[in-house]
């Protein structure tokens, strides 16, 4: 990703509805040029748009976080079962006390107790595990991104030369 590339990425975070005209006018390049960059960085699954809900809002009264145990050579039949789990909406393999970690988000705590009762156990290699329930949510951030070069502010292009804004005048590409 280039200076561009990021900028347009930020602008998409803060409003993924905005429009390629007011991207390019507030980064000075022309709305084709966003049009094009935006269709690579979609094509190429760098970024994708999509609403998020806050599941205490939405019925999910119920998030948890799991940490889980599972046999080293097992890990990616349980990858793959959890990966097509509803229930399941975030898998992690990290280092640690847990081999993964998942976060679960469902309706009440009967459910929650059927899925790490039932659903879990069903799950090959997953010995033991430990739930931490979130009782609410001060901050859920889609934000990160890799800071750009320190460049004075100015655009550089995919070489790493700087590269002036694009003002064309007809916002065409």
């Amino acid at each position: 990703l280039d200076d561009l590339d990021r900028a347009l990425v930020r602008l998409l975070q803060e409003d993924g509805r905005m429009s390629n005209r007011t991207m390019a006018e507030r980064l000075g390049v022309s709305e084709g040029t966003v049009r094009y960059r935006l269709t690579r960085l979609f094509d190429e699954r760098v970024v994708r748009v999509v609403g998020v809900a806050d599941p205490f809002k939405t019925g999910m009264d119920t998030v948890a976080i799991t940490g889980l145990h599972v046999e080293r050579h097992k890990i990616r039949d349980a990858l793959d079962r959890l990966l097509a789990m509803d229930e399941v909406r975030y898998v992690a393999v990290t280092t640690g006390t847990f081999d993964l970690i998942i976060e679960i988000v469902l309706p009440n705590n009967d459910d929650l107790h059927h899925f790490l009762v039932e659903k879990l156990a069903e799950v090959p290699g997953v010995g033991a595990s430990d739930t931490w329930m979130v009782l609410r949510i001060h901050k859920q951030s889609y934000t990160w991104l890799p800071a750009p070069a320190a460049s004075g502010g100015q655009l550089r292009a995919r070489n790493g030369r700087r590269r002036e804004p694009i003002h064309d005048g007809g916002g065409r590409g």
